[in-house]
């Protein structure tokens, strides 16, 4: 798939790297504003955000998961949900939470 493709190309070309598990991969981050935070927390997560959150969108296959920690410039940030975002079907980003 073509747009697919070139979301892809750009998250590599223009994403950050930041290490989960011991493994290593690029992504976009943004932090997170309150309106998309609701979108995907709670209000008692809400809540529990106490520094501003961030936003990171990664390949579909990153391991990323609930819980895990990620580094980022030598920040340790949790991840509180992910989701997986698609087109026609298909897999192409998975964004996650962090706090």
């Amino acid at each position: 798939m073509v747009i697919a493709d070139r979301i892809l190309k750009k998250l590599d070309k223009i994403g950050e790297q930041f290490t989960v598990n011991s493994n290593t991969y690029r992504g976009v981050f943004k932090i997170l504003d309150t309106g998309t935070m609701r979108t995907y927390l709670d209000d008692v997560e809400v809540m529990g955000v106490v520094r501003p959150g961030l936003l990171l969108v990664t390949k579909a296959d990153a391991s990323v998961a609930e819980g895990d920690h990620i580094t980022r410039d030598g920040r340790t940030y949790e991840v509180l949900k992910t989701s997986q975002h698609r087109i026609a079907g298909v897999a192409v980003v998975k964004i996650a939470i962090l706090a």
